[in-house]
């Protein structure tokens, strides 16, 4: 008896202290998203995917809620983008084409991916560790830890001066690095209007396209089956063309039309991608670093599931895509 009234003692001392540290740590994830649109800075940060590195240099500034951003490529083929609030304009001057389209969410670094805090503990567990340092900066690392097979981990440090977040991991079933994005170098501040201007003073003779993007819900695909706690968040028609970088640029008679359906749990997500079977296509499923891409036929389909999940998850929605007639 004293056994178990020690046991229900320590339970209820502890389990308050776990609860406490899960919503501290998902409060530290919606700061970490407000500072991705408030703070002002130039930084240059590294992606690491598989055995490749992919350096660019972005600036953003906010002015009373009018957002600019420029990203610019350091290596291979030079491209930029600059972001005025929800349009995207991007460069690639080697094809001398500009295209023009609005971002459809707020999912790309210094962001937390598709960021929604509620009911993420019934699918993860947050912790918190000790302070770390990250291109000269303090910052707090918050540890993500799923609870399933079919979602990965990650963790995520925020600078403790204003909690934007200087450096992303997302990690496998078994705790190891499956990619990670970080800044080498940043600076807070005040940014000129100079800095956000494109590179490209001359585009006159430059191809514009526009990424036509149509909200889509009656559509009849659907998906039956996925895991735990993932839901369609999204739904759109897009014209896309299947131009290879670094190969003369396609006509506009060339873009196809592509539906797209995103699901998420609240941070992780998942894109069905269909379009009519045209060309050479080869089934299977492949990862890449935390992306596991799988492709198959449905009847005069041709269906791609993309996502940050283990293949597991991956396998479980391609096999359950359906279409029904309306």
């Amino acid at each position: 008896m004293r056994y178990l009234l020690g046991l229900l003692f320590l339970l209820n001392v502890i389990s308050p202290a776990f609860a406490d540290e899960s919503t501290e740590a998902q409060a530290l994830l919606q700061k970490i998203q407000t500072a991705s649109k408030k703070t002002d800075y130039v930084g240059i940060f590294v992606f690491q995917h598989e055995d490749q590195l992919i350096s660019s240099r972005i600036t953003h500034r906010d002015q009373a809620g009018d957002e600019w951003e420029k990203i610019e490529k350091l290596d291979g083929h030079r491209r930029e983008y600059i972001r005025h609030n929800e349009e995207i304009t991007s460069y690639q001057p080697d094809t001398k084409i500009l295209r023009i389209e609005k971002r459809q969410a707020q999912d790309m670094f210094p962001a937390v991916l598709a960021f929604n805090g509620a009911h993420l503990s019934d699918y993860y567990r947050f912790r918190l560790t000790d302070t770390a340092r990250v291109a000269g900066e303090e910052c707090r690392m918050v540890i993500i830890e799923p609870k399933d097979k079919l979602r990965y981990g990650y963790r995520l440090c925020a600078a403790t001066s204003n909690y934007l977040m200087l450096l992303a991991q997302t990690t496998d079933l078994n705790n190891q690095v499956l990619e990670q994005i970080a800044f080498t170098s940043l600076m807070f501040g005040r940014i000129n209007d100079s800095d956000l201007k494109p590179s490209f003073s001359n585009t006159s003779d430059w191809k514009t396209m526009r990424g036509a993007v149509a909200v889509s819900t009656e559509s009849g695909w659907a998906v039956k089956a996925m895991p735990a706690g993932f839901k369609k968040i999204r739904e759109v028609r897009r014209l896309i063309n299947s131009n290879v970088e670094g190969q003369p640029h396609k006509q506009q008679s060339d873009l196809h039309e592509v539906l797209q359906l995103v699901f998420s749990d609240g941070l992780a997500t998942i894109s069905v991608f269909v379009e009519p079977l045209s060309g050479e296509h080869h089934p299977g499923i492949v990862q890449k670093g935390a992306t596991t891409i799988s492709g198959s036929q449905l009847g005069n389909f041709w269906i791609t599931v993309v996502g940050e999940v283990p293949a597991a998850a991956i396998q479980l929605l391609s096999d359950s895509i359906e279409y029904k007639a309306k």
